[in-house]
């Protein structure tokens, strides 16, 4: 039995932390980001066995994956079979792409119509919403892959709990990688860290509430890169150069920035920084 899925990537510009209630489906973030062309294809084999085993394996490489195993065992349950993921990730990890979040998204999709479960593409938004949540290593990626576009989530968790409104965007996006990823389980683990992120995230949010604008959206994300000490040097050097073609800011929570503006120049000078990808605003994650 074989299932297929795409999820997109997911970029956030800036955000703040609401992961206090009981109610995982409630937990999640405020924020604003958009949605990427690239994201995760996950194919899913599956073959009756005399005990439950899981290999998955993330661009050809055997991986512990626990988002995306969380997801599996959570759909399974009991039932025995030998289920084999094989996600291929079209951006790297661990650099504000949303790329754990696609993972399982994808997989959740392409192993229910794998097993030919009933189970509504919303109970498989939420058991990958609450793989992130528990593993620490995203907490709204998950909503705005289920929806795609760009947005704004105006009220943390998933619908009907949460909100989204969407912000009108029609341009090529760059995305340029400048070094060793960011653990998301880090940031989120450290008090401080935390503490800073929702008061200038609270304070983005607000202002890009008043002009929901593409121009604005890039000038609050790089408020709050700065203001919360997530930006280094070598980030705002690059930021600098590539805003002579146009305007960039960080992504959240990784070590790489977006652009949009004159394509062609931005991809020849964010070369100098680090590896280069150019994409779209993505649609939603769906069965392929």
């Amino acid at each position: 039995m074989r299932g297929m899925a795409f999820a997109p990537g997911h970029v956030t510009g800036f955000f703040a932390i609401k992961d206090r209630h009981k109610d995982i489906r409630k937990k999640g973030s405020l924020g604003a980001g958009f949605c990427l062309s690239k994201g995760v294809v996950t194919a899913v084999n599956i073959k009756k066995s005399s005990q439950q085993k899981i290999d998955v394996f993330l661009n050809n490489k055997k991986s512990k994956a626990n988002v995306t195993r969380y997801v599996v065992k959570k759909i399974l349950g009991e039932k025995k079979y030998h289920t084999s993921i094989y996600s291929t990730l079209q951006l790297p990890v661990s650099q504000g792409f949303g790329m754990s979040a696609a993972g399982a998204l994808s997989t959740g999709l392409a192993l229910n119509k794998a097993l030919k479960l009933k189970l509504s593409f919303n109970e498989i938004v939420e058991i990958a919403h609450e793989s992130e949540i528990k593993n620490k290593t995203g907490l709204g990626d998950v909503v705005a892959e289920s929806v795609g576009g760009a947005e704004m989530r105006v009220k943390e968790g998933l619908p009907p709990f949460g909100g989204i409104k969407r912000i009108k965007w029609d341009h090529n996006i760059i995305l340029c990688v400048l070094g060793k990823g960011r653990k998301t389980k880090t940031v989120l683990s450290n008090p401080e860290c935390r503490k800073k992120i929702n008061r200038h995230g609270s304070q983005c949010m607000k202002k890009m509430m008043e002009h929901p604008t593409i121009e604005n959206f890039f000038h609050r994300s790089y408020d709050f890169a700065l203001k919360t000490g997530l930006m280094n040097k070598r980030i705002i050097r690059a930021i600098e150069k590539a805003n002579k073609y146009g305007i960039s800011s960080q992504a959240m929570l990784g070590n790489s920035i977006f652009a949009i503006g004159n394509t062609e120049k931005l991809v020849k000078t964010l070369k100098d920084f680090g590896k280069v990808y150019v994409c779209r605003v993505g649609g939603k994650a769906r069965v392929l």
